[in-house]
Parts: C-alpha cells; structure tokens; sequence
C-alpha cells in the first residue's frame, strides 16, 4: 500500500478513525497533517517503519467489515471490539478478560 492509498483508505473511514483509542486516533490525525513517516517518528523517537506498519494496520482494521461487525454485535462484543476496534492481541485479550487463547480465538472467528 502506497503512502496516498493509505491517506485516501484514512480519510474515507475518517468516522470509523474517530472510534479509535485516542493513541491510534491521535497517530492518524497527525500522519493526514503532517503526511510524513520520518517527521512523526523522528517525533515519537522510533523507526518510521514502525510508524508506516502501524498506520497500515489502523487503515486495514478500519476498512474491514469486522469492524463494523464488532461495534454491532452483541454477543462476546466486548472480546471482539478489543480486537477489532483497540487492535489487542489475541494473548492480551486473554490476560484481560481471564479467558484461555483458544477461547479469544473461538470468539473471534
């Protein structure tokens, strides 16, 4: 994905952005700004790869019909918007809900 394919995904689910954590809203908002991966991880003192990959991923879980699916389900919603809508890890999601990998995995699919 391109840096103006990435800019144009962001800015057409612009109101699915807006139900981010603040962290991943706060990066999106700043990359459409400032349109830089160096500036923002010179900022943020990491590799703008880093930066490149994290955007990405934002912009592929906000596109997928997961998400929509996350917000509207009300069945195990809450383990699916942890994944979906926060990005957790399946591990993480595990830690905090008490609930076995396995389990998180069986809810998500």
């Amino acid at each position: 994905m391109t840096k103006n394919e990435l800019l144009d995904l962001l800015d057409r689910f612009a109101a699915r952005a807006e139900l981010l954590e603040e962290r991943q809203q706060s990066l999106v908002r700043l990359f459409q700004s400032v349109q830089n991966f160096r500036t923002i991880a010179e900022t943020a003192k990491v590799n703008e790869v880093t930066i490149a990959r994290k955007l990405k991923r934002i912009a592929q879980r906000i596109s997928s019909d997961a998400f929509i699916s996350a917000l509207t389900d009300n069945t195990n919603s809450e383990v699916v918007k942890k994944r979906f809508i926060n990005g957790k890890s399946i591990r993480l999601i595990a830690n905090e809900t008490g609930l076995s990998s396995y389990e998180v995995r069986k809810i998500i699919k």
